[in-house]
């Protein structure tokens, strides 16, 4: 089974990790900044050693193409640019896998049927303008962005037009769609298995609910005549917690702030404001919590306003089928996993049918930080799994693929 070159990836991810990089550790590599542009010029220059034609298109999408004995396209690709105080995996591993894969191509004259296109897009992580911009104008999908985000865009030269000028017009060539990512949490670290067969990318639903109590004196009001917000939002809380292990194994519900009111020490609140965020492949799952909130008090109690919605996105059959099947051929253990958090094929899905994912282990789950490391051969694994998912793929025949 052809394998990547552990050492030559670890090489240019330790390149592109100094890109950025904070003296007191972590990286800074924010779309459109001056270290943006720099990770550019080194990922275009690893591409063109690769084979690769490259362009950067008018968001600031890195594409490279290599031509193969047919029109169809096979894709490639992940981010470079990164969250403050970043690691050097995040997105940056899918792109440089991808790299390393037609690199392996090229070094035993390897020919495909498809053309492979290998994109490192841009601001995926939403720190500059907004998330998922160059991967959602790739398809088209961004042209309802706010005025706030076309006024930070253009900060950086960059108009509606150009988003407009970033779509690719030949979607419809486009067989199939791989990314490589670190999993960024802890399931593959913990059970010890090396690579991680992506169902879908979770949907998610985040609400605003608000509970009304009674305001009163702490002193003078004995517990039996409360009428305590903060009570009711503690006792929801706590089942929640557990509705949400009964309702759905792979859901997850987190309640990440509360404001109380009047939030003082010594008067009972009135009032309690708290954030709800639902994460589930099932969106029955999600409606059911919702609904056990609505009717979980009186009328007039509990009030819930949807604040965000983002449909679960399945990976496609056939890319599923060759992921599992190289890390088979490779001898490497396997498991099929969710995806808690987004990424750029979500939303490359909402056009190219047969999208798939590769996880690879997170270290003690850990992300979005200095810390987030995953273990170099896991790394290269992960890469060898995507060249050998790339080989399956670009062995079916084009109707083989869903179409839309």
């Amino acid at each position: 089974m052809l394998k990547t070159q552990g050492k030559r990836l670890r090489e240019h991810m330790e390149e592109l990790g100094k890109i950025g990089a904070a003296p007191e550790g972590g990286v800074n590599r924010f779309t459109y900044s001056k270290e943006y542009y720099e990770s550019v010029e080194l990922v275009r220059r690893y591409m063109e050693d690769a084979g690769l034609e490259t362009e950067v298109d008018p968001v600031g999408n890195v594409i490279g193409t290599c031509r193969g004995d047919t029109d169809r396209i096979l894709l490639l690709g992940s981010h470079i640019d990164s969250v403050p105080n970043a690691g050097i995996f995040d997105g940056c591993l899918g792109v440089l896998a991808a790299v390393e894969a037609v690199k392996t191509l090229q070094e035993h004259d390897i020919q495909l049927q498809h053309t492979v296109k290998v994109a490192a897009w841009a601001e995926e992580e939403g720190n500059t303008v907004v998330g998922l911009l160059g991967s959602g104008a790739f398809v088209g999908h961004m042209d309802d962005l706010t005025d706030i985000a076309v006024s930070k865009m253009e900060q950086f030269g960059i108009t509606r037009e150009n988003v407009r000028a970033a779509y690719f017009p030949d979607l419809n060539k486009i067989d199939a769609s791989l990314e490589l990512h670190i999993e960024q949490g802890g399931i593959l670290d913990q059970e010890q298995i090396q690579i991680g067969v992506v169902n879908g990318i979770v949907g998610i639903e985040r609400y605003t609910v608000t509970i009304q109590g009674t305001k009163n004196h702490a002193g003078t009001t004995p517990m039996y005549l409360r009428d305590d917000a903060m009570t009711k939002a503690a006792n929801l809380i706590v089942e929640l917690e557990q509705l949400a292990r009964e309702i759905d194994r792979d859901m997850v519900c987190t309640v990440g702030w509360l404001n109380a009111s009047p939030g003082v020490a010594n008067v009972i609140p009135g009032q309690i404001e708290m954030s709800v965020e639902v994460r589930s492949m099932n969106s029955d799952s999600m409606d059911r919590l919702k609904q056990y909130i609505q009717t979980r008090f009186p009328a007039g109690v509990c009030a819930l306003k949807t604040t965000f919605q983002q449909v679960p996105v399945p990976m496609s059959d056939i890319c599923k089928r060759a992921i599992s099947k190289a890390a088979e051929n490779l001898g490497l253990s396997q498991r099929t996993l969710n995806s808690g958090a987004g990424h750029d094929t979500m939303i490359l899905a909402e056009c190219i049918p047969n999208c798939g994912m590769i996880f690879v282990p997170s270290v003690g789950g850990v992300s979005h930080c200095p810390q987030e490391w995953t273990e170099w051969e896991d790394a290269n694994n992960g890469a060898s799994v995507l060249l050998g998912a790339l080989l399956e793929l670009d062995d079916k025949d084009s109707t083989e693929f869903e179409s839309r």
